[in-house]
């Protein structure tokens, strides 16, 4: 009977790793996106808080994936 082959990474960890660094990015772009807008915009305020709950609920299910 053959051994089971394992990667030295398995699949939860991969997926951990890309949800983390797409939260990661998307609460940066919503910083970056805030620090170049003019003070009044309500539309962009309304992207700007899809960017940063989506962020972080990327950044929280990377964290959750791992537990």
């Amino acid at each position: 009977m053959r051994p089971i082959r394992r990667f030295p990474i398995s699949s939860t960890s991969i997926v951990r790793i890309v949800v983390f660094i797409v939260g990661a990015l998307m609460l940066l772009a919503a910083a970056r996106f805030v620090a170049e807008l003019p003070a009044v915009m309500p539309g962009n305020a309304a992207g700007t808080m899809v960017l940063v709950t989506l962020g972080a609920i990327f950044v929280l299910a990377a964290i959750w994936i791992g537990i």
